[in-house]
């Protein structure tokens, strides 16, 4: 049922926002 790369992208570009949304955080913890 789909591709397993698109499955792969999802997943990694989840990935990224929560880091992202981790990194701001810390940065505004840190202001």
């Amino acid at each position: 049922m789909g591709e397993p790369m698109s499955v792969v992208v999802f997943i990694g570009l989840t990935v990224a926002v929560f880091a992202l949304l981790g990194l701001v955080q810390k940065l505004v913890e840190g202001l």
